[in-house]
């Protein structure tokens, strides 16, 4: 019997020391795990992370990590710091019991868990934030990170309710869930963020010197959702979709009359390969319906490039990256200029297709811009030769004639109002229409008449085309800049020519 208790004493002594060495084994494995994130996140020109510490323990470790957003000079929000820290709690492997009792922070075999938080202090508004959720953090990221280095994450910020706070009448949150999966080294990722709801209502204005009270603005949001799903493929790029949806989002000031809105807003980019050396890049907007000072409509906006060199792309994004840590070298631009002509060898294509129908009618356009080597001109010495990158383009344009005349006529009219208030003459809505219609007609008959549109039914069209450094407008040839200059000079030598026919034989 002894001999029996003495053998299940060592087997016990034995899996407590292997069950030390393996969650020390795994705290090494976390720090290098946490290093090569920081090193991946580098490669983000725009954002900087930085360890503040890191202190690592048997069972478990801490870290924080500061994120520093680089703000070019002069761009809104340059002024306002928005970098912030992150507090992570890492519990080793290859079972987190320095973890239990921790909500979400799941007891089951792993290389480790990590339990991320914002922190508090680290700038003005992750205090505003931490005031606003009182005693619970207002984000919380957990993630499951394998013995391979995959992670599986969860992100989380709880509803929040707020009434008469600084600036804010009231403002209901309903609350984000996220769900990210992230391959080894980060050659794969997939996930999706929703947030159900966002209402928010402003404080009223009081009324100051020369202005009158305003009510508060309000905001409300439904249904937001992010959907990321890329892995990464040739030239070290990552291929894939990402999408970005909006059920309802609407802005309204009180005082004023229809609210901005927008239903089922839907925005998505992707990298696709397209062949063994090239890729492609396309980004869609949709919307269901938009509503703008109580004018509204549906459309789509879709902007593509084709045929780019997929190595280049790769060295475009280092460049990125190298130009962001150096932006005063000077030969960053030598640099970019020689990608730039790389990129034109292959002889990319940029294509924009925009639709919309709206109460006045129907828009279509479509612009196709076929590019080619520049070969051994530089722009820096000669400007012009850009031109020659342009090979050939084709723009097709149809809109109805109510929409057409609907537009060029609240432009007329906002021109004679500020040209009537300009001249501190007064001008009643039925005068400045009167005006604004005869301005109308006149760009119209004149657009017509040099044959740029053609009104073909009830809708006005367009069509051009540049092919041979020559460019064609509805099948007219419209003479670029050096054939304008020559015209020009030949018609002042024959009107010159003519004047002086005309002059007494004593005078020439």
């Amino acid at each position: 019997m002894k001999k029996l208790v003495s053998g299940i004493v060592v087997v016990l002594v034995l899996a407590a020391a292997g069950f030390t060495g393996a969650a020390y084994w795994s705290g090494m494995q976390a720090q290098r795990w946490y290093e090569e994130a920081l090193a991946e996140g580098a490669k983000n020109p725009s954002v900087k992370f930085s360890t503040v510490s890191y202190q690592r323990g048997l069972f478990s470790s801490q870290s924080v990590t500061r994120i520093q957003f680089a703000m070019p000079e002069g761009s809104p929000g340059a002024d306002a710091d928005p970098s912030f820290s992150i507090r992570q709690d890492i519990y080793h492997g290859p079972l987190p019991l320095a973890g239990r009792g921790i909500t979400g922070v799941p007891m089951q075999w792993t290389g480790a868990v990590v339990r991320a938080v914002l922190e508090p202090d680290s700038s003005v508004w992750t205090r505003e934030l931490a005031k606003a959720y009182g005693n619970q953090p207002p984000v919380v990221a957990i993630s499951n990170i394998g013995f391979d280095g995959s992670s599986s994450t969860h992100i989380a910020m709880p509803p929040l309710t707020l009434d008469n706070v600084d600036e804010i009448q009231t403002l209901k949150f309903s609350g984000l869930q996220g769900q990210f999966q992230v391959a080894p080294k980060a050659t794969a990722v997939q996930g999706s963020m929703t947030v159900a709801s966002l209402e928010a209502l402003g404080k009223p204005v009081a009324a100051s010197e020369g202005q009158t009270a305003s009510s508060g603005a309000q905001v409300n949001l439904r249904d937001l959702s992010l959907n990321v799903n890329q892995r990464q493929g040739a030239f070290d790029l990552l291929f894939g979709e990402s999408s970005f949806k909006i059920s309802e989002l609407s802005a309204r000031d009180q005082n004023a009359g229809a609210p901005f809105l927008i239903n089922n807003l839907n925005v998505s980019g992707s990298l696709t390969p397209q062949g063994s050396q090239q890729v492609a890049a396309e980004m869609v907007i949709k919307a269901g319906k938009v509503t703008v000072d109580q004018q509204s409509g549906e459309g789509s906006f879709k902007l593509a490039l084709r045929n780019l060199d997929g190595a280049t792309v790769s060295q475009l994004q280092q460049w990125q990256q190298k130009f962001a840590a150096n932006p005063n070298d000077p030969q960053m631009f030598d640099e970019l200029l020689k990608l730039m002509k790389t990129l034109l060898n292959g002889k990319p294509e940029f294509l924009i297709d925009s639709q919309a129908k709206l109460a006045q009618g129907d828009w279509q356009g479509q612009l196709t811009l076929n590019f080619q080597s520049l070969g051994e001109i530089n722009p820096l010495l000669d400007p012009s030769g850009l031109m020659k990158a342009l090979e050939k383009g084709a723009a097709d344009v149809t809109a109805s004639k109510p929409l057409v005349e609907a537009l060029l006529m609240s432009a007329a009219k906002e021109t004679a109002l500020a040209l009537a208030q300009e001249q501190s003459s007064a001008s009643d809505d039925a005068t400045l229409q009167s005006m604004a219609a005869q301005q109308v007609a006149q760009q119209l008959q004149g657009l017509t008449a040099a044959g740029l549109i053609k009104l073909d039914g009830n809708s006005y069209k367009s069509s051009a085309r540049f092919e041979g450094g020559k460019l064609f407008v509805n099948g007219q040839e419209i003479p670029l800049m050096a054939g304008a200059d020559q015209t020009t000079t030949e018609g002042g030598e024959a009107l010159l020519e003519s004047d002086t026919a005309k002059e007494p034989a004593s005078q020439q």
